[in-house]
């Protein structure tokens, strides 16, 4: 069986602290690593209050507990930006997105109320 290695470097020169705000934003989980990191799709939502421009079906890498979550599963993410992260995608190119720090809430198939 492959193991795929993960590396992430963050930039410490883009580094976003949006004044101590939580942002909430809802997303697909694309790839889970290590059941605590995730890649995740934003979702359009009303709920983008990040501060910044995170427009929808674009990636970000997300530090939280997602257990035993599987790609296509759908989270609510409450936490802080972290700034820009580096990450080796599953065929070994390079992507770098925002990344987040918080905790995450499931959202069933079929749930409206998020």
């Amino acid at each position: 069986m492959k193991t795929k290695i993960i590396t992430l470097i963050l930039l410490l020169t883009g580094s976003v602290s949006l004044l101590g705000q939580s942002v909430v934003f809802v997303g697909t989980v694309a790839s889970v690593v290590n059941s605590g990191e995730a890649v995740l799709v934003i979702e359009p939502s009303r709920y983008d209050n990040t501060g910044m421009t995170l427009k929808p079906y674009t990636a970000v890498y997300v530090y939280a507990n997602f257990g035993n979550a599987t790609d296509g599963d759908k989270f609510k993410v409450i936490g802080d930006c972290i700034g820009k992260v580096h990450y080796d995608k599953a065929n070994g190119a390079l992507a770098t997105v925002w990344g987040f720090r918080g905790m995450v809430i499931p959202i069933l198939q079929g749930q409206t109320n998020y």
